[in-house]
């Protein structure tokens, strides 16, 4: 979805970003983000993610490569299927960030609704993003 530079180390970024729970801090929308079971942040690690009081998505991390690539499944109530990756590359003290998405399952009905996010989908990335790197930046300070 798109590529921005956070003024940060790679191993702080890959921190903030594979731990999905601060994921919520940074969306367009007021949401919750909760791990489904202790430990580690690792391959099969499950979320719960949703506003309060509805249905909510099942998040599964599938990639897991530290400071380099982290990727996890959506799988929502209303039968989308999204697989996201991050990918991070370290330019000195600086990191690329480049977050991409696939729909992997959408209802037949639905698939109109595909034009409407790729309308609407850049201005959340771009709010997600810009407090994201916010977040980082002055954490790196």
């Amino acid at each position: 979805m798109g590529k921005i530079t956070v003024n940060a180390p790679a191993d702080q970024v890959f921190e903030a970003v594979s731990d999905l729970t601060r994921h919520a801090a940074w969306a367009a929308h007021p949401i919750n983000i909760a791990a489904e079971q202790d430990g580690p942040i690792w391959f099969g690690h499950k979320y719960s993610s949703g506003k309060t009081g509805k249905k909510l998505d099942r998040i599964t991390v599938t990639e897991y490569s530290p400071n380099d690539r982290f990727g996890f499944q959506v799988v929502m109530p209303n039968g989308w299927e999204l697989d996201w990756t991050i990918t991070l590359t370290a330019q000195g003290e600086a990191t690329e960030v480049e977050r991409t998405v696939k729909v992997t399952k959408i209802p037949t009905y639905m698939k109109p609704m595909l034009l409407v996010i790729a309308m609407v989908g850049p201005i959340f990335e771009r709010t997600l993003t810009r407090k994201m790197k916010a977040e980082l930046e002055g954490a790196a300070s």
